[in-house]
């Protein structure tokens, strides 16, 4: 299997067409067409299914192109770290990471990397606890923060004194926006807009069993941007951190912060026994030494 044929195949599953993905990565038809083939053979499924007009992955083929993909990002940005091994430190460092407003110490981190002359590009992968994990046991992330308790052994975890502020994002005409914060029980008959992971892994802890078996749940997201869109459309009220939204700028919004649950607190998780890029290393370092070792200046 190498990987211009991967190249092959995750081009012909985005275009949809065989003729066009050849043209595109400039080769003839018959040659990707046989390379396919081969490849099909070699795993021993049908990955697609020709149409008059078009290209139809199977099941199959489906699960063969998130694979597909991941082999290929990792093989770029194995050749990317070993392009910069000149003992240099540009490069990329791959971070996946909430959304939450603790990240703005990966960026205070890198441009302090930035004015030491260190030109890190940094590629942020917003995911929740699982996709997270996911993607740095694969080796596609260097280092992973989340705000979901991990305790696995085949981790470092340093628990970080960030944390974040559960609350609702509701309109201004809420009834519970005339409350200064609101409570588990001002939402549990509430129609209510969450994220997937939040609704699975902290309600069972925050609500009874009862309670959890009534909730009202009208949809989740795993972007708090779609969520508040949904909120603007009177589809219910959103759970998710202060600061993600600015009200401000969001007219007939408001926040009011839950009580009755703990603060979210950030974790950063890299694998044991498994070496860091150059570019996450440094970044490691100055990250400890500025927001760890001088505690003082988080949650500035």
């Amino acid at each position: 299997m190498e990987n211009r044929v991967l190249r092959y195949f995750v081009e012909m599953a985005r275009v949809g067409n065989m003729s066009k993905a050849a043209s595109n990565l400039h080769v003839t038809q018959p040659t990707m067409s046989r390379q396919l083939k081969e490849l099909e053979d070699e795993l021993n499924v049908k990955l697609f299914h020709r149409t008059n007009y078009s290209i139809k992955l199977t099941e199959a083929g489906i699960l063969f192109l998130n694979r597909a993909r991941d082999i290929l990002s990792l093989v770029e940005k194995t050749k990317a770290e070993f392009a910069s091994s000149d003992k240099r430190l540009d490069g990329n460092l791959y971070i996946g990471c909430p959304e939450s407003d603790s990240i703005r110490y990966i960026a205070k981190t890198v441009m302090l990397l930035k004015e030491k002359g260190v030109n890190i590009r940094t590629h942020l992968h917003s995911a929740n606890a699982n996709d997270a994990l996911e993607r740095l046991n694969k080796g596609l992330d260097d280092l992973t923060f989340t705000v979901h308790d991990i305790r696995d052994s085949r981790y470092n975890i340093i628990d970080l004194p960030l944390y974040d502020q559960w609350g609702i994002l509701l309109k201004e005409n809420h009834p519970l926006a005339q409350k200064k914060a609101v409570s588990l029980e001002d939402i549990v008959n509430e129609p209510l807009i969450v994220s997937k992971q939040g609704y699975e892994q902290l309600f069972p802890q925050w609500f009874s069993v009862d309670s959890y078996s009534k909730l009202n749940i009208a949809a989740t997201y795993n972007l708090v941007y779609n969520g508040t869109l949904f909120v603007k459309e009177g589809l219910g009220i959103c759970l998710i951190f202060s600061k993600l939204v600015s009200t401000e700028d969001n007219e007939g919004l408001t926040f009011r912060p839950l009580t009755g649950v703990p603060k979210a607190s950030l974790k950063l998780i890299w694998r044991k026994n498994s070496p860091l890029s150059p570019q996450a290393t440094v970044f490691l370092k100055v990250f400890k030494r500025e927001f760890l070792l001088d505690a003082g200046k988080l949650g500035g």
